[in-house]
């Protein structure tokens, strides 16, 4: 009963933070807890705590009794957007805030042959903000993708050397935009704004195998499904006749293909590497319908995105200094999935490269797990778009702090 009841707390935290957004190439989010940020996020074929449900639920099986795991992610982003006016070039400075993404795991070996696990994530985030008056404020001023993943698994050896694992996933999505609208009348203020807010509920699956080839090696993959989400919501102008009503829309989150390995190179260091590969072709378009019609005369609003299928390349390397203390380092290349011909303002992005450090320490039943991460946004040319209200123009100087910690603990 002790247990469970320090089981129920500890996802319980991650319940009341909920998914915060974050700021990245595309609106996924890859950082499921400290240990993993710190070895490039690659730890599909690496099972040394819960956090691996994020990776590859089949993972479980390494992990002896019942185990609980918690802990954030924090990401301050910088992004300067250059737009080219009649005035001449311009350079904007999207907000820079601190995100929190939390997370919480808990394993249950329930037989020899069979385990439960529970993971409490975010897949899915984005934050951005722009001063209401900037230049490409009729395609975006603000815009933030929250999400919340609850994932129960099971998993099982089915040989001694090889495990399967399947899961449910319940994801809950919410979407929000803020720009301005053009009257095209001699007002004081000639813009009208619009918010859009909308949130939804769906259903999803994953699944897993874990192979530990020999006692050096392992292998690790995995796969999390699309999910269909129809955000229903409500939008809100400043006109004073016609001021909102029910904005509703539908989008399909990507599926994500894991395969990783780990190799112990030398009995004090072990080397993680491996590919994601995410499905972002499923973002054909933003699509919104406005019931009533927005500002009377716009019943519905869609956008093209036609988002590319991605790599994400990882390798990590841990080295145990010690029996309490582990030092890990990573890097990532990450490619962006939305074109040049659709890039917008709502992802300012491009092809990004981090670097990672970090250090765990374990003492007993006990371990904490601290992250950094520095990411690179590279520099990227706009072409103009003017019915969408993208100017010409570049993304430049665009990077990324991230903090990670975790605490866990073996019952």
């Amino acid at each position: 009963m002790k247990q469970m009841k320090l089981l129920a707390g500890t996802l319980g935290v991650a319940a009341v933070l909920a998914a915060q957004s974050v700021f990245g190439a595309g609106f996924g989010i890859y950082e499921g807890s400290a240990r993993g940020n710190a070895l490039a996020t690659e730890v599909t074929a690496d099972p040394a705590s819960p956090s691996v449900l994020y990776n590859n639920a089949a993972g479980m099986t390494e992990l002896e009794g019942t185990q609980v795991e918690a802990g954030a992610t924090f990401i301050r982003p910088s992004q300067t957007v250059s737009t080219v006016t009649p005035a001449g070039e311009v350079d904007n400075e999207a907000d820079s805030n601190w995100w929190t993404i939390p997370n919480a795991y808990a394993t249950y070996q329930i037989t020899e042959k069979a385990w439960a696990g529970l993971g409490m994530f975010s897949r899915y985030g984005l934050g951005v903000e722009y001063d209401d008056d900037w230049a490409g404020r009729y395609d975006c001023q603000e815009a933030t993708i929250q999400s919340l993943d609850i994932n129960p698994s099971v998993a099982f050896k089915v040989l001694d050397n090889l495990s399967l694992a399947a899961g449910l996933r319940a994801e809950w999505f919410e979407f929000e935009l803020t720009k301005a609208i053009p009257t095209g009348t001699p007002f004081v203020d000639p813009d009208l704004q619009m918010n859009m807010k909308g949130d939804s509920w769906g259903i999803g699956y994953n699944v897993g195998a874990f192979y530990q080839a020999t006692e050096w090696l392992s292998f690790g993959l995995s796969y999390d499904s699309e999910i269909d989400q129809e955000v229903e919501g409500d939008y809100e102008t400043t006109h004073p006749l016609l001021a909102g009503g029910d904005g509703s829309g539908d989008v399909t989150t990507p599926g994500i293909l894991r395969f990783g390995t780990s190799i112990k190179a030398l009995e004090k260091l072990t080397i993680n590497a491996g590919i994601v590969y995410t499905m972002w072709s499923s973002y054909d378009e933003l699509a919104i319908d406005f019931d009533p019609a927005l500002l009377g005369t716009v019943p519905s609003s869609t956008t093209e995105k036609d988002w590319d299928d991605v790599f994400r390349y990882q390798i990590g390397a841990e080295y145990a200094l010690t029996e309490e203390w582990a030092l890990r380092a990573g890097y990532i290349f990450d490619e962006t999935p939305d074109p040049d011909a659709h890039v917008d303002y709502i992802v300012p992005g491009n092809d990004r490269n981090l670097v990672s450090l970090g250090v765990g320490y374990k003492q007993g039943n006990f371990s904490c797990d601290l992250s950094y991460t520095y990411l690179m946004i590279m520099d990227r040319d706009i072409d103009a778009r003017a019915a969408e209200g993208v100017l010409p123009g570049e993304f430049k100087g665009g990077d990324a702090h991230l903090v990670g910690l975790a605490l866990g603990y073996k019952l």
